[in-house]
């Protein structure tokens, strides 16, 4: 398939397995930061504050607190500021990883050989010679 337009890219971007991968390495690399921790509390915060402040959650059903909780959380953004704060996205090395494997994308989806790295764990450093 010939890439157009963005959105074609990013579907074969997708379809290629790279953005899943890159998702499951951010979170692995969030899970395993020290920022981790203040995150989690402050979840744990919020849910106990919503609980606190309304007795009749306890007697709801589990989905229906789920669904409330959930919606509390949402309207703190905590998740945005981990996202901000994640020092991983401005990273060099990471950003030239994502770049290349959308060249790759591209160049497979004009059918040509492509010659770029591949793929290596963001951890990973850079091959010297």
């Amino acid at each position: 398939m010939t890439i157009t337009n963005p959105t074609q890219l990013i579907d074969e971007f997708k379809k290629s397995g790279e953005f899943d991968r890159l998702r499951r390495d951010l979170l692995s690399h969030f899970q395993r930061s020290d920022r981790t921790e203040a995150f989690k509390s402050r979840v744990d915060d919020i849910a106990r504050q919503r609980l606190s402040s309304d007795p009749k959650l306890i007697s709801m059903p589990n989905d229906a607190v789920q669904r409330e909780l959930l919606g509390e959380i949402d309207r703190y953004p905590i998740v945005e500021r981990a996202v901000a704060d994640a020092p991983l996205l401005s990273d060099p090395s990471f950003i030239s990883g994502i770049r290349a494997s959308l060249e790759r994308t591209m160049s497979a989806g004009r059918g040509e050989k492509n010659n770029a790295t591949p793929n290596r764990p963001i951890d990973a450093k850079p091959a010297t010679m």
